[in-house]
């Protein structure tokens, strides 16, 4: 007999899925190498669940956030903290897709999206200082497009016949079309 579960149960494990266990071992690495600490064998989601670590942590790498966290058991005190951390990150530059919801950590609901915000939290920490070492790869740069066009001084659209090919003079009245009168589709002779 097929067992029936409900959406969430099933959007639950899909996240828990996605959570590497490897990915969470160099995240953790990587937070011991900035902090200068040994968190011994605790999992990373219990030592992070408070948000005591996240706000240390920007403090190190970004000393002019200066974030005031508090130590405590109190649950609404530890999402502050979290929410500080994540207000920190966008601040430095993540894109909003790339930030974890405060649930998310505090009630382990997605460990996964925590991993990817702290990779992230990373590349942008490692541009705006590049001692910063980083987890995972590097965040990619800009580059110009080397398509030049041949007359200088004229401005150039923002697509041009150049990059996308001809598209040789194509307008409704060529191609037949006409707005606001029957369409045939049988062909005529």
């Amino acid at each position: 007999m097929a067992s029936v579960t409900s959406l969430d149960q099933d959007m639950a494990e899909l996240r828990k899925s996605k959570y590497d266990a490897k990915s969470a071992a160099e995240a953790k690495a990587w937070i011991e190498n900035i902090l200068g600490e040994n968190f011994g064998s605790e999992e990373l989601m219990d030592i992070l669940k408070d948000g005591v670590i996240l706000c240390r942590l920007v403090n190190v790498i970004t000393p002019s956030a200066n974030l005031k966290y508090k130590t405590s058991r109190m649950p609404f005190v530890q999402m502050e903290n979290i929410s500080m951390f994540l207000r920190a990150a966008a601040s430095l530059g993540l894109p909003q897709y790339d930030l974890f919801q405060t649930v998310d950590l505090y009630e382990v609901k997605d460990p996964a999206q925590v991993l990817q915000t702290l990779s992230s939290f990373s590349r942008h920490a490692n541009k705006q200082n590049s001692n910063v070492p980083l987890l995972g790869p590097r965040l990619a740069t800009k580059q110009e497009s080397p398509v030049k066009h041949p007359k200088q001084g004229v401005d150039i659209p923002a697509w041009n016949t150049y990059q996308y090919g001809y598209m040789g003079g194509a307008n409704q009245g060529s191609e037949k079309i006409v707005f606001g009168k029957r369409r045939d589709i049988v062909n005529k002779p």
